[in-house]
């Protein structure tokens, strides 16, 4: 088995590490939460990342944290989604524009998809700032519980490479389902 290394898969699909970072900042940003620095993508480990003042709002947090997941996704299908109706209307077109607007689409897509799942850190800071929160009420803790339970296991499961085949899966599916339904 070939073990690639996170760097080189980063720089592969760099446009999701960007967006990855840029959901965080705008999350803080509606949050008014003061952003302190942002590093929207680097060579080393970690690929990117935003540093922002620490705070106690559960809510903040739980939208700073899972700012990724929504942004990523919505923007990975809406880039993937030219892409498929390109190869589902043109598959046996032979010209070459077609082949690379389809392909640009699909990499850019699959690569900001592959990147929508939060970190570590960031359902570490839900856990404290929520579960373990006794000013936040048992509704809340309940319907949190199981965002940081799919945090964490994404984030361990990218051993497995969970999250191409959640990029795979959502940018080849929820197209076809849409194409389907027009």
């Amino acid at each position: 088995m070939v073990i690639i290394p996170g760097v080189l898969i980063a720089v592969l699909t760099f446009p999701g590490v960007i967006v990855h970072e840029l959901a965080h900042q705008l999350a803080c940003r509606m949050m008014k939460v003061p952003v302190l620095e942002v590093k929207y993508f680097q060579f080393k480990n970690p690929c990117g990342y935003v540093i922002h003042d620490a705070t106690d709002r559960p809510l903040a947090n739980f939208v700073i944290s899972a700012g990724p997941f929504l942004l990523n996704t919505v923007l990975g299908v809406a880039i993937v989604f030219p892409g498929m109706v390109i190869y589902h209307a043109f598959r046996s077109s032979s010209d070459p524009l077609v082949t690379v607007a389809m392909l640009v689409s699909l990499w850019l897509g699959v690569s900001i998809l592959a990147h929508s799942f939060p970190s570590r850190g960031d359902a570490k800071a839900m856990v404290h700032t929520i579960l373990k929160n006794k000013q936040v009420n048992v509704f809340a803790k309940i319907l949190t519980a199981p965002v940081i339970g799919l945090i964490y296991a994404g984030s361990y499961g990218s051993v497995i490479w969970l999250e191409f085949g959640y990029a795979i899966l959502v940018g080849s599916q929820l197209p076809r389902l849409v194409l389907s339904l027009i």
